[in-house]
């Protein structure tokens, strides 16, 4: 079911999106509203799941993680895709899967210590019974300002010229 949001919600959930451990007492100066009104609109955002909860983002670079790469797979038929889920569990650096049209059956997304670690997944990936093609390619620069509302995984550092490089709930 989706919720509509009316103006002051947007506003509301742009502004958690570049702050999310803002005060309810900052977060109602932005928007224009009590603290007290400000809670309620946040409680409500949660509950209905418009706002799916709040984390820290770490920069991966900062972590040691400096390679991304996305990461086509097809599976073999008949693949039990719950035992691929499990596989991809087993891989820390796999930090997205889906399932898509086309050629491919899923897309990772991978943010490696290094292209050692890529090689290593993508071998595992092909070793393995339940896989038959992968293509891979290297992220090589993210074009900041596409997501005003933190809606995709990751926005990198300079997500939103002039703001902290704070992107949003992951």
């Amino acid at each position: 079911m989706s919720v509509t949001l009316d103006p002051i919600d947007r506003a509301l959930v742009e502004a958690l999106c570049v702050d999310g451990r803002a005060s309810y007492q900052e977060l109602g100066r932005t928007i224009g509203l009590s603290a007290t009104a400000t809670a309620d609109r946040v409680r409500r955002l949660v509950r209905t799941g418009v706002i799916r909860g709040f984390r820290a983002v770490v920069d991966a670079e900062q972590v040691g993680r400096t390679v991304e790469a996305a990461i086509d797979v097809r599976l073999r038929l008949g693949t039990d895709r719950e035992e691929f889920v499990a596989a991809l569990r087993a891989q820390s650096a796999v930090v997205e899967a889906v399932h898509v049209t086309g050629h491919f059956d899923y897309q990772l997304r991978v943010l490696c210590a290094g292209t050692t670690e890529l090689d290593a997944i993508l071998g595992s990936l092909k070793s393995s019974e339940l896989v038959v093609e992968t293509q891979t390619r290297l992220m090589l620069h993210r074009i900041p300002d596409l997501d005003p509302l933190g809606l995709s995984l990751d926005t990198g550092p300079a997500a939103v010229p002039g703001v902290p490089a704070v992107p949003g709930w992951r």
